[in-house]
């Protein structure tokens, strides 16, 4: 091997010690173009504004959530202002071995995240739970995300079918809540709860009608729930839709008395 110069050695030994911060520099800028060049989705929903406008907005939505179920695979893309930007949750049904009925599969676009919600039981009572595409339920920011949508002491119906409905959306959106993060307003978590649960609760009733699957009929029976039902939820006047998003947000509120 030759012999190095001095200058050469300089030269060497300078970009050997500059190499981590011209490294950081190439990731940085590798990093930007990824993000720039990454097109964002065409949402089929905004939801933006106030309660009222987002009442209506969501307020005709039902036959969406319907086709959903119908087409395995078909994602509704909702938009909602998080911090300080546009983030998208896709939302649709898929069947795997996660569960013995379609369920609801959400993608957070922000941060790739995903989560399948199923149904399930703890004694008494339905669940919500988001678990993972292993089926193990997801804990984020210090909470396991099942929760019990409670509203039977005993093993007979208490509460009107649209009485469970409404509980089951705020309990919807609290695990919402806490998995998008708490940088979005409540009442956007409301509506999008709002949306969520009933095309859950859709295909809780469609897979109800054409297969024997012993949860469903089980909560089906408990709750009492039926197509009417939802679809009444979507026909109420939009003072009444935002009256409901505002119980929603009063129910967050009080879990989360610190959070906007």
């Amino acid at each position: 091997m030759g012999q190095i110069n001095r200058r050469k050695f300089i030269k060497i030994t300078t970009l050997l010690s500059l190499s981590p911060f011209l490294s950081s520099i190439l990731n940085s800028c590798a990093n930007s173009i990824s993000s720039v060049g990454e097109k964002e989705p065409k949402p089929d929903l905004v939801l933006e504004g106030d309660e009222k406008t987002i009442a209506e907005k969501i307020k005709n939505q039902y036959q969406m959530l319907k086709s959903l179920y119908e087409n395995p695979g078909k994602e509704l893309t909702i938009a909602f202002p998080q911090g300080g930007r546009y983030n998208y949750l896709k939302i649709s049904f898929s069947k795997d071995d996660l569960a013995d009925y379609p369920h609801l599969k959400l993608v957070n676009w922000a941060t790739g995240e995903r989560a399948n919600v199923l149904w399930g039981r703890e004694g008494l009572n339905p669940t919500i739970k988001f678990v993972d595409n292993y089926g193990n339920v997801i804990t984020k920011n210090g909470y396991r995300l099942e929760f019990q949508i409670k509203g039977a002491s005993t093993g007979k119906r208490t509460k009107s079918a649209v009485d469970w409905l409404i509980l089951g959306i705020k309990v919807f959106a609290l695990a919402l809540a806490i998995w998008l993060g708490f940088t979005i307003a409540k009442y956007i978590v409301s509506a999008i709860a709002f949306v969520a649960f009933n095309a859950m609760v859709i295909g809780l009733i469609l897979v109800g009608l054409s297969v024997f699957i012993p949860l469903v009929k089980w909560i089906l029976d408990l709750t009492g729930i039926t197509i009417d039902d939802v679809i009444s939820l979507f026909a109420m006047a939009v003072d009444l839709i935002v009256s409901t998003l505002i119980n929603i947000v009063n129910y967050l509120s009080g879990y989360f008395p610190k959070q906007n």
